[in-house]
């Protein structure tokens, strides 16, 4: 079965222990057939380095990182091609910028990169979350603890479309976006898949904070209601995911769906946890149609508490702001 990516950059930002990173992605690339190359992004010197030694020196100090750093993508992708074919790339700059715009000018459709920080911090490194924030494709994070296939694949949804309408409509195909590649990894990885989402209630938000009392028969009359709501917008975009796969996949997957009652920036990652998820696929973006609103609230205080892989994706029509003009 073909995957649903064919184009992937893989992403080494040192020469330390890449190993595992890179049998991860192979092992990715192998499921979806896809191409894979390896790019070695790596900082430049700083820029006061002419001033605390000579130019030349400095000069040559560049030349002689970029040559070294060469020969060990070159040395080092030998013997990773032998499990699969892959190409590489070596940047020497602004890392965050020299993989957008790598991404952008050959078309990949999913960036994996290691985490930078330990999961054990539940903490992502900056750039890990600059690319979530920025990078026009996919971009999956890996643990860089993890070993062999993925058993357990959760789909975070947010079914509260209780939005501006052209919100809604964006809201919508992106949990339609998020199904489809939970759906084609566990396909792909025999895993199985869950679909999680969290539902808050508005009146015990502001119960919480103290400002008013509740009645609690009403509240949970109340949450009955948005229980009920949630399932019926799911139980629709279920519908939409089958037409979308192939034929009796979805009797195949007998995804477990979990709708919680709780407070999402918690409640996400604590369910996740619950069901031994390897990796999660969600949307990076705060609220959808803003410009520039990106990467806040829910989605990024459940990133910096999860202890797996996370795949994030961003909305239709979602356009980075690195751009390939003025480039040097």
């Amino acid at each position: 079965m073909n995957g649903h990516y064919r184009n992937i950059l893989c992403v080494l930002s040192d020469t330390h222990h890449q190993d595992n990173v890179v049998k991860q992605a192979v092992h990715i690339a192998k499921s979806h057939q896809a191409s894979l190359t390896l790019m070695l992004a790596l900082e430049s010197l700083p820029p006061n380095a002419s001033i605390v030694m000579a130019s030349f020196t400095a000069l040559d100090s560049q030349q002689s990182m970029e040559a070294q750093a060469n020969d060990w993508l070159v040395k080092h992708a030998d013997k990773w091609s032998q499990k699969y074919p892959v190409k590489t790339h070596l940047c020497i700059g602004n890392p965050l910028i020299d993989i957008v715009r790598y991404v952008q000018k050959d078309g990949c459709d999913l960036v994996i990169k290691k985490a930078e920080d330990s999961f054990l911090d539940r903490l992502f490194g900056s750039l890990d979350m600059r690319l979530l924030r920025k990078c026009p494709c996919p971009v999956w994070v890996l643990d860089p603890n993890h070993e062999g296939k993925y058993k357990n694949v959760v789909a975070a949804v947010d079914l509260n479309y209780h939005y501006p309408e052209h919100e809604i409509a964006l809201r919508k195909k992106l949990n339609l976006e998020i199904l489809y590649h939970a759906s084609k990894i566990a396909l792909l990885e025999f895993s199985q898949l869950h679909i999680v989402h969290i539902f808050d209630s508005v009146p015990e938000n502001i119960r919480r904070d103290g400002f008013i009392s509740v009645d609690d028969n009403h509240m949970e009359t109340d949450l009955a209601k948005i229980h009920a709501e949630r399932e019926q917008a799911l139980e629709v975009l279920l519908g939409e995911l089958e037409a979308k796969l192939a034929p009796d996949v979805m009797d195949y997957l007998k995804p477990n769906v979990h709708i919680v009652h709780g407070y999402p920036r918690r409640e996400i990652a604590a369910t996740t946890q619950s069901l031994a998820t390897d990796v999660i696929v969600m949307g990076t973006l705060a609220r959808l149609g803003v410009p520039g609103y990106i990467m806040g609230g829910t989605a990024e205080e459940t990133i910096q508490q999860l202890n797996c892989a996370v795949v994030g994706l961003k909305p239709e029509g979602f356009v980075s702001p690195i751009t390939l003009e003025d480039e040097s």
